[in-house]
């Protein structure tokens, strides 16, 4: 039995169950929200995840098609191990998860859960026995020359698609980053002028016009004593050195800012597991702008 391991053949598995992967994904997230959603973490039609999955059950179980529940039950389990992992690298190098099974049952970690697996084992038959004949007889159809030309097409796009959303996903995570600093320098400057907790449940951009209110609405208390001299001289410095902390908080900026977009529309429950509030705040200001245009 020829497996056809050769660079020609996988490839085109790969280019071919990352679009169908694709087009199963945003088809299913479109129907399920009522508007199209272009799933995936890459911007181009291919989810890699759907490409190595399937190749992973094609170098391991098709040899061992003529056992159907052998396949099934490979088909749960190998795939499985790959999206937990998948999860858990994106995790570590993101700080973000993408998806996450924590409200389904039988769940690891939110990772992967046993409703998701058993779908594996289904999509791994449909691959073996029905998908994957038409895929090689396509593939064999394909003129070789045109194949390969469509091949080396595919790589070159596919590998600037990873590049850059990769550099721009770490680009969001440094922002984020940068702004947690920034928040726990403004919570700092809070604690150390006694300015209470109930800042820390605000947005930055509403602090300092906060802190404002608190004194205008002190005034009463201080009708005997002008705002002016040692009183005054503190307010001010206090409203300046806050709103200097806001304004450089609220001037951190992304620099690729349609593949954020493209992530928060692809995946709803995109959160960071670090910088979750920093997140928010970025994702309600981009919200305000689209808005705005």
């Amino acid at each position: 039995m020829n497996l056809h391991t050769d660079f020609y053949h996988i490839l085109w598995f790969f280019i071919i169950y990352c679009v169908c992967g694709w087009i199963w994904e945003s088809s299913f997230c479109s129907i399920k929200a009522g508007k199209w959603i272009n799933r995936g973490f890459l911007m181009g039609p291919y989810i890699p995840i759907y490409g190595c999955g399937a190749l992973v059950v094609y170098l391991t179980l098709y040899p061992l098609r003529g056992d159907l529940w052998l396949v099934y039950i490979g088909g749960v389990v190998f795939p499985t191990i790959l999206e937990f992992f998948t999860s858990w690298i994106m995790e570590r190098l993101f700080a973000a998860t993408w998806w996450d099974y924590s409200n389904e049952k039988f769940n690891i970690q939110g990772r992967v859960c046993l409703k998701v697996s058993l779908f594996w084992g289904f999509f791994s038959l449909v691959m073996v026995y029905i998908l994957h004949p038409a895929v090689l007889e396509f593939i064999d159809k394909l003129p070789r020359t045109v194949g390969q030309a469509l091949g080396g097409i595919f790589v070159v796009v596919f590998t600037g698609d990873f590049a850059n959303t990769v550099a721009a996903t770490l680009d969001v995570k440094k922002t984020l980053a940068k702004m947690e600093g920034i928040r726990e320098d403004i919570f700092q400057f809070l604690d150390i002028h006694n300015l209470g907790q109930e800042y820390r449940e605000l947005s930055p951009s509403y602090m300092a016009a906060r802190l404002k209110e608190q004194w205008e609405e002190r005034k009463e208390y201080l009708e005997n004593i002008p705002l002016t001299g040692t009183i005054n001289e503190y307010r001010e410095e206090l409203e300046g050195k806050l709103s200097a902390l806001v304004e450089r908080y609220e001037e951190s900026k992304l620099k690729h800012r349609a593949v954020f977009r493209h992530h928060m529309a692809a995946y709803p429950n995109f959160k960071s597991i670090r910088y979750a509030k920093p997140l928010e705040d970025l994702k309600n200001r981009l919200e305000k702008l689209r808005k705005e245009k």
